[in-house]
């Protein structure tokens, strides 16, 4: 169950309605001869489709109108890939509760608009866990999503009572794979287990004998294990070596300190170029930056040419890209390029995307209230306040060799100032916890449901600039 401290690419998922990641060595492997999980998810089409015509009685669906958060939080394999995400969701009405009464109603409107944004914003390849209580099993409402994609997670509190198990052999039979959330090896679960593919084991606070323990008896089950609330790295080298396959938690968003490693000087000119951004300059002075460049001319033609600009005829020079993109946007465009080489490697792309989001998001919002400093330098708050996990160093060190407004410093060590209070927020919506950010929203006098709008555009604005979507 996602709580404050789990957090949530490209292996793609298996075969076709798999749960089993492709990337995991097979040494990390959970799963026993005896039944692949990759043999789950074959299903019937024809019940899956009879049932998808039946999305209106099982969901309740939310106004257009009104605008939803999801937050996604990427669970990793044993490389470090990303296989897939854990779908957190909210409704941005302005009641105190959110108008979320109950998990049926958050679980609903997922199914109902919360998956197609989702969709939209996930690769193909990458598997959904959403959150199902009691009633929302029995109601069939998982029919109504895709089985080769979606991955049904029964609550921890769920109890294995008959109709459940019932309601539960119906979506295996049907090619869905099913999670179980939370497993602390309680008595009573042998039946729900022998239909479940992926089990959760909340690792955090869980001493060491129990964790063998309970992964000792899950392993003698057909069950991909997944590590929940992994918090260190010494956590997550633990729980590989005790079988687990996939891995959700703190520790992907934070820097990996190797003891006496320096910022390469490659990576310190392209920081102190995205400082230099920030202030004014020319025109020609951006286009000679680029020029010198052949991977960054390069990557600015083939975007300017893309198809989300619709151009009829093709954009050969940079000085002609610049000119028709204008001076902010391709400023915006490099710094972003900038950060994403900062660390290329595919476990880095889930921060990058976070850090261009959290950027465009913010830079929005200032467009539109009365926040505390300018749209342009709450674009370079969010799109730095990742740099450390990116680089692999103490942020305190990287502030000593990147020349940022104090403020901004301040605000990326922790000082509880206006720009601290905001990236707060941005991580809030990141993790789930949206009535932590409807409080900074409020000050500002934001709307939720104007925010969850700009969110989404700013997803939109993100994936279009990194190259995730045309």
């Amino acid at each position: 169950m996602p709580t404050a401290h789990s957090r949530s690419c490209p292996p793609h998922c298996g075969k076709q309605g798999s749960g089993t990641p492709e990337k995991v060595p097979p040494r990390h492997a959970s799963v026993t001869p005896a039944r692949q999980v990759g043999q789950v998810g074959q299903g019937r089409q024809s019940e899956q489709d009879r049932l998808n015509g039946q999305k209106g009685q099982n969901t309740p669906e939310t106004p257009p109108s009104e605008p939803i958060f999801v937050a996604r939080q990427p669970i990793f394999t044993a490389d470090r890939d990303i296989w897939g995400y854990e779908l957190l969701f909210r409704h941005s009405g302005t009641a105190a509760t959110a108008q979320v009464e109950d998990q049926d109603v958050a679980t609903a409107r997922v199914i109902a608009d919360g998956y197609q944004l989702a969709q939209s914003q996930i690769a193909a390849d990458k598997r959904m866990l959403i959150n199902f209580p009691r009633n929302l099993i029995l109601s069939g409402a998982a029919f109504t999503l895709p089985a080769h994609q979606c991955v049904p997670e029964i609550l921890e509190h769920v109890e294995p009572t008959p109709d459940i198990l019932e309601a539960c052999a119906k979506l295996k039979a049907a090619g869905y794979t099913l999670a179980l959330d939370d497993y602390v090896g309680q008595p009573g679960y042998e039946e729900l287990l022998a239909l479940t593919d992926i089990v959760k084991v909340e690792v955090l606070g869980m001493n060491t004998m129990k964790l063998k323990l309970v992964t000792a008896r899950l392993r003698q089950r057909p069950v991909l294990l997944l590590a929940e609330k992994v918090e260190t790295a010494e956590m997550f080298e633990a729980c590989r070596e005790l079988g687990y396959g996939l891995f959700q938690g703190y520790h992907f968003s934070r820097p990996e300190i190797v003891p006496g490693s320096k910022v390469s000087s490659a990576q310190l000119v392209k920081a102190r170029l995205l400082s230099m951004l920030c202030r004014d300059f020319e025109i020609g002075e951006l286009a000679h930056v680029i020029s010198r460049d052949a991977s960054l001319t390069f990557r600015l033609l083939k975007y300017i040419n893309s198809a989300a600009f619709g151009l009829r005829m093709q954009v050969e020079s940079v000085s002609q890209a610049i000119a028709l993109l204008g001076q902010n946007p391709i400023r915006q465009w490099l710094m972003v390029v900038l950060v994403a080489d900062m660390n290329p490697s595919h476990a880095a792309q889930e921060l990058t995307f976070l850090s261009v989001l959290r950027g465009r998001f913010l830079e929005q919002t200032a467009r539109a209230a009365r926040l505390p400093a300018s749209a342009d330098t709450m674009f370079l708050v969010g799109l730095l306040s990742r740099i450390d996990v990116l680089m692999g160093m103490p942020m305190a060190e990287l502030m000593e060799q990147i020349p940022l407004e104090p403020d901004i410093r301040n605000a990326f060590l922790g000082a509880p100032n206006p720009l601290r209070q905001w990236l707060a927020c941005v991580e809030a919506l990141e993790e789930g916890r949206f009535d932590e950010a409807r409080r900074v929203l409020a000050i500002y006098g934001i709307a939720p449901k104007d925010a969850a709008a700009v969110r989404l555009a700013a997803t939109e604005w993100t994936q279009r600039i990194l190259g995730q979507r045309d």
